[in-house]
This record gives structure tokens, C-alpha cells and sequence, in this order.
């Protein structure tokens, strides 16, 4: 991961799945200028003692402002923090930099889940990787004959770096209805849309609770990246459930995720008992 902080003149850029589009062209020291701030009708919050997940079907009062390019994690911590009262992310960013981008986002989405009470995606499959790369390439959706139960799609300025961070903000805090700021969701061009807040959705659902057909299943998942592509970096994510002994091939797990940059066990969902820990890349 790259962290630029020189100036940028402007950029452009593409979130989605339904699709995500940067609105216009931004001036990169006006974004600079801009505080953190929380969406429309709302107070600057720090973390609270006791945390309001917002889960599906409920979603945020509206879309947060990126308060600087340059330090995205910040925003992401501002907006957990203001409706939700949620802890910052913790993990080692040293070492999360060095890990790839589609590793990145398989972090920064698990996290998003287990901070707020869900299971992880246990693994990267290698055969999900594939599908995702291929559709980051293409600037689409990945699908998997109907397989996948979810998708998400995002591109990135690409003189910015920080391609995770960016597509984790665009989906998790800047997915709803106008107001838009930087990221604009067209399939929620108005209040009460299906396409409104689908990628939160998405990422947050819950979808061992309607699945049948296994003694056991588990969450997994496959992340892709393309750095030049017409709408620039692009990012992917397809997530499925599994049987949990059906033991497809990994690339990455979660629990060494967690051992690897060393996120405490308040956030990595390891310790709270409330799915399976059989899977074999457990």
C-alpha cells in the first residue's frame, strides 16, 4: 500500500456494485480543508462506552464526508465512532501495509463484521480470488453461477493509494442517498431505492442464519485487484457460504490475519462463540 501525501490537483473515481461514482472533479486541497465529519443532522462523537451497531436492515441516518484523503482510516474511525459508537480499527498498520491490496479489503471487511458482533469470513478461497481478480479487471461485479449470495465492486484515485481504505469508506459510510459527497452510489439516486446502501448490506448480512443443506457451513470469501483499468484501481469482493469440512483451497485466513497483525481479540471475532470453529483453516 502507498500512503501519498503530496497534493493532488484532482480525481476521479468509481465506487459500486450497483456502482459507486465520484461526483465530479475534487480539488484535493478543499478536501484537505474539510474536518471529519458526520452526516447531515448529526454531532461530532467519539467511541462510547457501549456500542449501537447498525445492522441490516437498518441503515446510517445518512452518508459521512471524507475528512482527508490522505488519512482514510481516520474517517473510517470518525464515522464507527459518531452513529454507531464503535472502538477505532486496531490493528498493526505497518504490517497491514505490506500485506496485498485483495488482503487488505478481506481484512478491512471482516473487521467491519466482527466489531459489530458477526462472524468472520473464515478464508480467501483461491477459486473466489480468481472470479474477483477477473472481475476487477473488468471493472464488474463478481459473480459465481449464482454460488456467490453477495457482491461488491469499487475503484480508487489512483494517485492516492490507501486503495482498501477508500472502498471500505465508500461502502460502508458514503452508500446512501443524496446528500453525496466524494462517492456517489448510482443505483441510489434517491431516498427509498433498492440499490440504497446495498454494499454496507452486503458485507454485513448474515447468511448462515437461512442456509441449509450442511451439518455446518461457514462464511468465506474471494478479493481481486487491478490497479489500470478504464475507471482506474479497481477492487472486488464475493462472498459464500461452505460446508465447513468441505476444505476448498485457502489463500489467506483469518486467524492468522488476526496473529499476523495482531488485532486484539475484543475485534477479531475468535473468542465470542457464536459459530463454528471446525473449519479447517481455523
Amino acid at each position: 500500500m502507498r500512503r501519498v501525501a503530496a497534493p493532488v490537483d484532482s480525481f476521479t473515481s468509481m465506487l459500486s456494485a450497483s456502482r459507486f461514482r465520484v461526483v465530479g472533479r475534487l480539488c484535493a486541497g478543499a478536501l484537505l480543508s474539510l474536518a471529519v465529519m458526520t452526516p447531515l443532522g448529526s454531532t461530532a462523537a467519539t467511541a462510547s462506552s457501549v456500542a449501537r451497531p447498525i445492522l441490516p436492515p437498518h441503515e446510517p441516518a445518512g452518508n459521512f464526508r471524507l475528512g482527508s484523503v490522505n488519512q482514510v482510516l481516520a474517517s473510517i474511525d470518525a464515522a464507527r465512532a459518531s452513529q454507531e459508537g464503535l472502538a477505532p480499527l486496531r490493528f498493526d498498520v505497518a504490517r497491514f501495509d505490506r500485506l496485498s491490496v485483495p488482503e487488505q479489503v478481506f481484512v478491512l471487511s471482516n473487521l467491519e463484521r466482527t466489531t459489530r458482533g458477526l462472524y468472520p469470513a473464515v478464508a480467501m478461497l483461491q477459486r473466489l480470488n480468481s472470479i474477483a481478480a477477473l472481475a476487477a479487471s473488468r471493472d464488474q461485479d463478481p459473480t459465481d453461477n449464482g454460488k456467490g449470495y453477495s457482491s461488491i465492486w469499487a475503484s480508487a484515485p489512483s494517485a492516492l493509494g490507501q486503495y482498501a481504505f477508500f472502498a471500505d469508506f465508500g461502502w460502508m459510510y458514503a452508500d446512501g442517498p443524496p446528500p453525496q459527497y466524494i462517492f456517489r452510489n448510482i443505483d441510489c439516486s434517491q431516498t427509498g431505492q433498492s440499490g440504497c446502501w446495498s454494499h454496507r448490506v452486503n458485507i454485513l448480512s448474515n447468511p448462515l442464519n437461512d442456509w441449509s443443506g450442511c451439518p455446518s457451513e461457514e462464511l468465506v470469501t474471494g478479493t481481486g485487484f487491478a490497479a489500470h483499468t478504464k475507471y482506474g484501481p479497481s477492487l472486488t469482493q464475493i462472498f459464500e457460504v461452505v460446508c465447513s469440512n468441505a476444505g476448498p483451497a485457502a489463500s489467506f485466513t483469518w486467524r492468522y490475519a488476526v496473529a499476523y497483525l495482531k488485532i486484539p481479540a475484543s475485534q477479531s471475532g475468535l473468542t465470542r462463540g457464536q459459530w463454528s470453529l471446525r473449519f479447517r483453516y481455523f
